[in-house]
């Protein structure tokens, strides 16, 4: 079986999770990273004997582009890189976009004859197929999706978002549960010398990645004791006799780096098919993001 080619678009802690999931694949190889030009110098130990490119054309034959960059991102990367002729992984997660966003990015892709699965990562992703399976076995119901837990976990698209603020140095987005199926914000904040901070703190709250949740934000000297890059997640369902609960604890990005690797399998299987398109993860087939060469070897310990 000819083995799948991904290049790894960024090298934040998603990126780094990816070229560790790919190192525990064997049909899922690694072609190269591509980094921002700014970047292309910094000598760091988890790349050596790695290429390292500014422009994804310097690697060669690529399939699949995971694209490892900040949410706000993703849709006009997507189309660059379709308009490659590149299938595409990402972790958008902005809910209520995603339906839009993919109807437009689908053109695009059956166009070029390629297939991106879009918005696929934890939360959307895996966490929208459990909510599925859930539906499915408790026709009706109520479903329930809470983060966080009592400590709080790093969420990576609330992180980001408040580091493109000006004036921010550094931050840490760290979402919190706040009752069943909600959730709270607390946002610690390394600010640039002669920012206002009340500024920075309004500018924040503003975001739309912000308005819908209680937010506080705390202005401190480091962001390293309160950094982390853990998070946690319970889905629920109850209706009909039965209840169901889905829980998962653990390193976020490293979660969302497996998945999208996992993912470019499922690309490859859609395109080979002539299934080109974009697809959000429940669309596709689960056996699809399977290893193995045959169907015995996707199924085992079916």
């Amino acid at each position: 079986m000819q083995k799948i080619s991904v290049a790894i678009i960024g090298w934040g802690n998603v990126g780094r999770g990816c070229k560790r999931a790919l190192e525990e694949t064997s049909d899922v190889v690694l072609a190269g990273v591509v980094r921002r030009p700014v970047s292309l110098n910094k000598q760091e130990p988890e790349l050596e004997n790695t290429r390292v490119v500014g422009d994804i054309k310097e690697l060669g034959k690529v399939d699949v582009a995971l694209l490892c960059i900040p949410s706000r991102e993703v849709p006009e990367r997507v189309k660059e890189y379709q308009a490659m002729g590149l299938c595409t992984v990402d972790s958008f997660d902005e809910h209520e976009r995603i339906v839009g966003l993919k109807k437009d990015l689908d053109i695009n892709a059956k166009a070029k004859k390629v297939v991106s699965i879009f918005g696929t990562g934890w939360d959307p992703g895996t966490d929208s197929g459990v909510r599925a399976i859930m539906k499915i076995a408790s026709i009706t119901g109520h479903t329930t999706t809470t983060f966080g837990g009592a400590k709080g976990g790093r969420s990576m698209g609330h992180t980001a978002a408040v580091k493109a603020i000006e004036g921010v140095r550094d931050a840490v987005a760290l979402t919190l549960a706040n009752g069943r199926g909600k959730q709270k914000r607390k946002v610690y904040v390394e600010i640039q010398k002669g920012f206002d901070p009340e500024d920075v703190a309004a500018r924040i709250k503003a975001d739309p990645y912000f308005t819908a949740d209680p937010t506080e934000i705390l202005f401190v000297k480091s962001i390293n004791k309160y950094n982390t890059l853990h998070h946690e997640g319970e889905v629920e369902r109850t209706g009909m006799q039965v209840n169901q609960k889905y829980q998962v604890d653990g390193n976020n990005p490293e979660l969302t780096a497996n998945i999208m690797v996992s993912a470019a399998r499922a690309c490859i299987a859609s395109r080979d098919r002539g299934e080109y398109g974009t697809y959000t993860f429940i669309e596709r087939p689960l056996i699809d993001y399977l290893p193995g060469a045959t169907l015995d070897e996707k199924m085992e310990g079916y």
